[in-house]
């Protein structure tokens, strides 16, 4: 089922080969992948999986910037479910420094 994007082969198929054809997640996601020695099984045998850089709330234009030795193979559901989980951690990280800033 190996779906490579038409944009960039290239970049994906690099990407793709340093992580071995498998999702990176380590628990990113919020699961603790305990059924497969903590890293996500999703591979390119069975998943869609995207290049995308660690942190996952960087704009399009800082993602398509970030250099591909930093890229990381994500499937679809870890890239969703990591990326809600960045972008509320960083809500909250927004929400104390503005509490902190206004006793001030």
């Amino acid at each position: 089922m190996t779906v490579i994007p038409l944009g960039t082969p290239r970049v994906w198929a690099v990407v793709m080969s340093a992580a071995g054809h498998r999702c990176h997640c380590t628990g990113a996601c919020g699961s603790q992948h305990s059924k497969t020695a903590m890293q996500c099984d999703a591979t390119t045998e069975h998943a869609q999986l995207l290049a995308a850089p660690a942190d996952l709330t960087l704009t399009t234009a800082a993602a398509a910037a970030v250099p591909v030795a930093d890229l990381l193979a994500w499937c679809i559901g870890c890239h969703r479910k990591a990326t809600a989980r960045q972008r509320a951690h960083d809500r909250e990280r927004h929400r104390l420094e503005d509490e902190t800033d206004s006793l001030f």
